[in-house]
């Protein structure tokens, strides 16, 4: 890499990131710092970020903050360096696994609840809330045996 400028694959790369979390809910630079810190070796500071990106370090910042309270990033250092470096935890995938996990048992939890509040509501629809519950919960264990293949 050429002082700030990446190769044209990594770009790209970067830029599906933001672009796939985009349409999951998170900001795009949120899926860009992402691809970004998959792509780098060693810990980025929030300036190198923001100045590999393109945008405000308080941005980077904020995304900085969320992936890390998600478990995906982490905050390193170097000694004689007072300047705090973020970098990729070593298996963000289990975190991901959980996360997910976590959602779909949230949403079975909350469906549950709701369901019940339907008492007295015909067979057929109590029957599809039923299974949508099903869904959540059956995908939650699917995800967490997936997770606990992958970790082994």
């Amino acid at each position: 890499m050429n002082g700030l400028r990446m190769s044209d694959s990594r770009e790209n790369f970067i830029e599906l990131m933001g672009r796939i979390h985009q349409h999951d809910g998170q900001s795009r630079i949120h899926g860009r710092l992402f691809g970004l810190l998959l792509m780098e070796k060693k810990g980025l500071s929030l300036q190198q970020m923001a100045d590999r990106l393109q945008v405000s370090k308080a941005s980077v910042s904020t995304n900085a903050r969320h992936l890390k309270e998600k478990g995906l990033i982490r905050l390193t250092s170097s000694p004689g360096d007072r300047q705090d470096y973020y970098e990729l935890v070593s298996s963000p995938y289990d975190q991901m696994y959980d996360l997910i996990r976590k959602d779909m048992l949230d949403m079975a939890g909350q469906i549950a609840e709701a369901r019940e509040q339907l008492e007295g509501e015909d067979s057929v629809i109590i029957e599809r809330v039923e299974r949508l519950e099903e869904f959540y919960r059956i995908s939650a264990e699917v995800l967490g045996d997936i997770a606990n293949k992958l970790r082994k």
